[in-house]
């Protein structure tokens, strides 16, 4: 029997909400009146809609995370470079094509208004096929979009710190108690002070030897040079090529105590000795070996000047000067020493020697003579062979 479409309606909300579907037989539906009605396109968009109300079939809940917030704070200094990747993660939803829909058991009706579709709001539908033709439609299931709450604030606190060296020049004050100079304008002979030679000596400095190169000569037992070499240990001597071991002196063994004049192996041919001894010039004090020549040509004199220590101290235990007169002149081969300062007269040897023409004048030498002290001045004479003390 067919039955108007309005009256149906009305019946199918209430009998029809959700129909117990047979499955259908393996040759597809079939395509009457009523299914062509709702194929049609001018009506399949309502039909889809009409037929998933009809048939009662769920919704699938799709769920957006809100986009995350990020609030960025700088808590110290001024240049922050901060990168923030957002991640939007998108979701696709793939809808499952419905063939059918059976159920195994009867559930109690409900009536639920449905909004007919104007194509069938006219037509005469046999109510037996109105379900089987909805199931024989496609219907992706219907959507309901469901927003989550909305996060919490994320709060980043970002701290740059510069790393700031602050560089403090302490200068400090060294007060050292110096000899004053003798010499006028003393020039280094070592070449290890600072201030211009005048200053205290660069580093510490124990029996070298130095060549200093005149343009005249002096004169030491009628031997002429204008080449002179100076010892720490206080020695100096002419001969420009007798080195051997004269940087240092002897304090025991076959020469001490022996009467000068002393061999090569010992001594220079021609040398004097101020303070032969363990000497040495300490670095950071106004110490080491200086000179002057004073005088015009012809009568001209060089002095030497020693400020040194006894080996293993720091004070200065020995200052003295020896002076030499010009080849020629009225103080040729006279040598003139002045002691300002003595630590211990015993410990050194004071003399000259001329050892090829077998001559030496000893003042002290190994527990023999008198041993020098500060204040005292000794002048040698080469040619009378004779040492006067003043």
């Amino acid at each position: 029997m067919l039955l108007s479409l309005l009256p149906l309606l009305a019946l199918g909300a209430t009998s029809f909400a959700h129909p117990v579907l047979e499955a259908r037989a393996t040759v597809g539906c079939s395509a009457d009146n009523v299914l062509r009605h709702l194929r049609g396109a001018n009506c399949l968009a309502d039909s889809l809609v009409f037929c998933s109300a009809y048939l009662g079939l769920p919704a699938i809940t799709k769920t957006v995370a809100p986009l995350p917030t990020a609030s960025v704070t700088v808590t110290e200094f001024q240049t922050v470079v901060t990168t923030e990747t957002l991640i939007v993660t998108n979701t696709d939803v793939v809808f499952n094509k419905l063939k059918k829909r059976c159920t195994d058991s009867t559930t109690t009706p409900t009536s639920t208004p449905i909004s007919t579709p104007q194509c069938l709001a006219t037509t005469s539908i046999d109510p037996s096929r109105l379900s089987s033709a909805c199931g024989c439609l496609t219907i992706p299931p219907g959507t309901v979009t469901v927003t989550a709450g909305v996060p919490q604030i994320t709060s980043i606190s970002v701290t740059e710190t510069d790393t700031v060296t602050s560089i403090v020049v302490s200068t400090t004050t060294k007060t050292i108690t110096a000899s004053g100079f003798v010499l006028a304008t003393p020039t280094s002979a070592c070449g290890c002070n600072e201030d211009e030679g005048r200053g205290v000596a660069v580093g510490d400095i124990d029996d070298d030897y130095y060549r200093l190169e005149l343009d005249f000569n002096i004169e030491v037992y009628g031997v002429t040079s204008n080449v002179i070499l100076s010892s720490i240990n206080g020695l100096i001597w002419f001969d420009d090529t007798a080195r051997g071991n004269y940087e240092f002196y002897f304090n025991d063994g076959d020469t001490n105590g022996a009467a000068l004049p002393l061999g090569s192996d010992d001594l220079p041919d021609v040398a004097v000795l101020p303070f032969w001894s363990d000497l040495f010039i300490n670095g950071g004090e106004v110490q080491g070996i200086w000179y002057q020549v004073t005088g015009t040509a012809g009568s001209r004199v060089i002095t030497f000047e020693y400020i040194v220590s006894a080996w293993g101290s720091k004070a200065n235990d020995y200052h003295f000067t020896v002076a030499f007169g010009e080849a020629g002149s009225a103080s040729a081969n006279k040598v003139v020493i002045t002691y300002y300062s003595v630590l211990d007269g015993t410990q050194g040897t004071v003399a000259v020697q001329h050892d090829s023409a077998n001559k030496a004048v000893t003042y002290y030498r190994g527990g023999s003579g008198t041993p020098i002290s500060a204040g005292k001045t000794l002048t040698f004479d080469t040619t009378a062979g004779t040492v006067q003390a003043s």
